[in-house]
C-alpha cells in the first residue's frame, strides 16, 4: 500500500518552472493537453519571455505550449537570487537589477507584486526596489526629468481606457522579450538586464521607428506623423498612440508636447505593448483591442486596416475606438446606447433646473 502511494505521489505532476505543487500561492497548476507539461498560472503570468498566443495551436492557459517549453529551457539556465535553484525566470522591473526568481521565492523574499489583468500588467519589484513606484523607476532607467506641467492630462474616455476591462490576451508588456536560444547560454545569466527603449531601429538603419508598429517616417502617410522624444527614448504615430487603450492626451494648455500627448502614458503603453501578439501579424506591440469585452482580438493600427476591422473616430467626442470585422456591426448599437444616455442626461439636468452639460470624451 505504501508503495502504491509513493507512486501515486511521483506520477503528481509538478510545475516546470518552481519544480512544486505550491497551487495555493502560486496558481492553479495547469497541464497541456498532451499532458506533457505542467505550469502554475502565475508562473507564466510573470515570466519575462512569455506572450499571449492567439494561434490555434495547443496552449496552456493562454500561452503558446511550444512558447512555455522554450521559458522552462530558458529557465534552466537562471538560478533564482532566493533559493539558489534553476528554473528562475522572473527577473526584477528595475534594467540594472539581477535579482531572479521563481514566483514562490519573490513572494517569500518579499518581492513587490504588481498584478492588474485589466491592464495587463504583471511586474515583480526585487525587496530592494519595492518601494519605488513604477513611474519613477521609469524615469530613473531613462534619465527622464520629471516633468513639473501644471495642467493635468484628461482621459481621452474612448470607452476601453475607461471601463479598463480584462483580456485574457492582454498581458501588459513592461519588457522586451529575451533571448530563448540555448546558443546565447553566455548571455542568460545576465538576461535581467532588460532593453526598455521603445525605440525599435533595424540593425543599421539610423532613423527611430515606432514603439507601436516598428516602422520608421515612411509610414507617416497612412499612420500620421511619427512623434519623437530623444530625451526619453521615444517614437510613436500619431495613429497609433490615437487608438490604443492606455495612452492619454493633454488639455489645451500643455498639447504640444509630444503629439497632444502624455508621453509618460505613450512610454508605458510601449511597454505593455510588449507582450501583445497582433492577430494578424503575430508582432508584439499591438495595443489597439476589439471593443467588445469579450473579444480577444488587438491589432497593430495597419493591421486593423488590413483585416477590415472597423475604427470609430469622433474628434469631437474624443471617441476612438476600434471593432474586429467579426463585431463592426456592434457599433451602431453602441452609438444608439450613448445617444440614450445622453439624452437621459440632458432631461435629469433639465428636470433639476440647470442646464445640460457637454459631455466630451464621450462616456
Amino acid at each position: 500500500m505504501s508503495g502504491q502511494r509513493r507512486g501515486a505521489a511521483a506520477r503528481q505532476p509538478k510545475c516546470a518552472f518552481c519544480k512544486s505543487n505550491r497551487d495555493k500561492e502560486c496558481g492553479q497548476l495547469l497541464l497541456s493537453d498532451s499532458q506533457k507539461v505542467a505550469a502554475h498560472h502565475k508562473c507564466m503570468l510573470f515570466s519575462s519571455a512569455l506572450v499571449t498566443s492567439h494561434s490555434d495551436s495547443e496552449n496552456i492557459g493562454g500561452f503558446s505550449v511550444d512558447d512555455v517549453k522554450k521559458e522552462i529551457k530558458r529557465g534552466s539556465k537562471l538560478m533564482c537570487s532566493s533559493c539558489h535553484r534553476p528554473g528562475a525566470t522572473i527577473g526584477c522591473e528595475v534594467k540594472t537589477c539581477r535579482r531572479t526568481y521563481h514566483y514562490y521565492c519573490a513572494v517569500k523574499d518579499k518581492a513587490q507584486i504588481k498584478e492588474n489583468p485589466s491592464q495587463g500588467i504583471y511586474l515583480i519589484y526585487c525587496r530592494k526596489h519595492r518601494d519605488a513606484s513604477q513611474e519613477e523607476i521609469q524615469d530613473e532607467e531613462e534619465g527622464v526629468a520629471n516633468d513639473s506641467d501644471s495642467s493635468p492630462p484628461q482621459s481621452r474616455g474612448r470607452g476601453r481606457f475607461e471601463k479598463s476591462r480584462a483580456k485574457v490576451a492582454s498581458r501588459g508588456q513592461s519588457e522586451e522579450t529575451r533571448s530563448t536560444s540555448s546558443s546565447q547560454a553566455a548571455d542568460e545569466e545576465s538576461s535581467s538586464h532588460r532593453d526598455r527603449s521603445p525605440l525599435r531601429a533595424s540593425p543599421g538603419d539610423g532613423g527611430q521607428r515606432c514603439g507601436f508598429c516598428h516602422a520608421g517616417e515612411e509610414e507617416n502617410e497612412t499612420r500620421g506623423v511619427l512623434h519623437t522624444d530623444n530625451s526619453k527614448k521615444v517614437a510613436a504615430h500619431y495613429k497609433c498612440m490615437l487608438f490604443s487603450s492606455g495612452t492619454v492626451q493633454l488639455t489645451t494648455t500643455s498639447r504640444a508636447e509630444f503629439g497632444n500627448f502624455d508621453v509618460k502614458t505613450v512610454i508605458q503603453e510601449i511597454k505593455r505593448g510588449k507582450r501583445m501578439k497582433c492577430t494578424l501579424c503575430s508582432q508584439l506591440g499591438a495595443t489597439i483591442g476589439c471593443e467588445i469585452k469579450a473579444c480577444v482580438k488587438t491589432y497593430h493600427y495597419h493591421c486593423g486596416l488590413q483585416d477590415k476591422a472597423k475604427y470609430i473616430e469622433n474628434m469631437a467626442r474624443g471617441i476612438y475606438k476600434l471593432y474586429c470585422k467579426n463585431h463592426s456591426g456592434n457599433e451602431e448599437r453602441d452609438e444608439e446606447d450613448e445617444e440614450r444616455e445622453n439624452r437621459s442626461r440632458a432631461r435629469a439636468a433639465v428636470d433639476h433646473g440647470g442646464t445640460p452639460s457637454t459631455q466630451l470624451n464621450g462616456n
